[in-house]
């Protein structure tokens, strides 16, 4: 694969772009782990999460994806999306690129586009992935705002686009079949059966049984609780 490199950029991140390949980053739990830890992120507890030089990544491994973020001052986050762009844009016999909207990685961070256009996502298409870039400025939540943040996501090009549908078959096979990081991923799936929830948080590997019980209090913080260890 050609390499992906750009300065402005944290190695963790070119290192990613350049591993964006549905049959060795994207191909299951064990390939995407192994993938994102090789590219220099390291694991959180929650399932799925990982971290680098202040950016996050969730990922997934059904179907396996990948979802980077990155948030802060706004100038700071144009940049880091242009340098993403900028990157991605330099191996075009790799990828082929596409936005419905204005190419924005053309423009300057402090141009005057950002704030009177409609910003939609940038999306390259290559080695059965897709990569779509997508930034905002500050913007009004509920009562509060969300600060200028940037979401980049590597997916595999034949998932469907409303993702797979429950399978309880399955999350029981991963829970007796699965390894450590089959299990682990699997803690943070939606609509588990309780059964299988009990099972994680029972498990025999530490890592399993940390991140379910985050997984069970995320889905319970609207009960006001605490998190686990706190």
């Amino acid at each position: 694969m050609s390499g992906v490199d750009h300065d402005d950029l944290p190695d963790a991140v070119t290192a990613l772009l350049d591993a964006a390949d549905a049959d060795v980053l994207l191909r299951d739990a064990e390939s995407l782990a192994a993938g994102l830890v090789e590219a220099g992120w390291t694991p959180e507890v929650e399932s799925g999460r990982f971290s680098a030089d202040g950016w996050d990544v969730l990922s997934s491994a059904r179907a396996p994806h990948v979802s980077v973020f990155l948030d802060g001052e706004v100038s700071r986050v144009r940049g880091a999306a242009l340098a993403v762009a900028s990157a991605m844009k330099a191996v075009p016999h790799r990828w082929v690129f596409d936005s419905e909207g204005p190419d924005w990685s053309t423009w300057s961070v402090d141009d005057e586009r950002w704030d009177a256009e409609s910003i939609d996502a940038l999306e390259w298409t290559g080695a059965d992935v897709v990569v779509t870039l997508f930034t905002a400025g500050e913007t009004p939540a509920g009562p509060g705002t969300l600060p200028a943040h940037l979401h980049l996501a590597i997916e595999r090009a034949d998932t469907p686009s409303d993702g797979l549908p429950r399978d309880d078959d399955r999350a029981r096979r991963v829970l007796r079949e699965g390894s450590v990081i089959d299990r682990w991923y699997l803690t943070g799936e939606d609509d588990l059966p309780d059964d299988v929830l009990t099972a994680l948080e029972a498990d025999h590997d530490p890592r399993v049984r940390a991140a379910a019980e985050s997984e069970r209090w995320i889905r319970e913080r609207s009960l006001g609780e605490q998190p686990p260890g706190l």
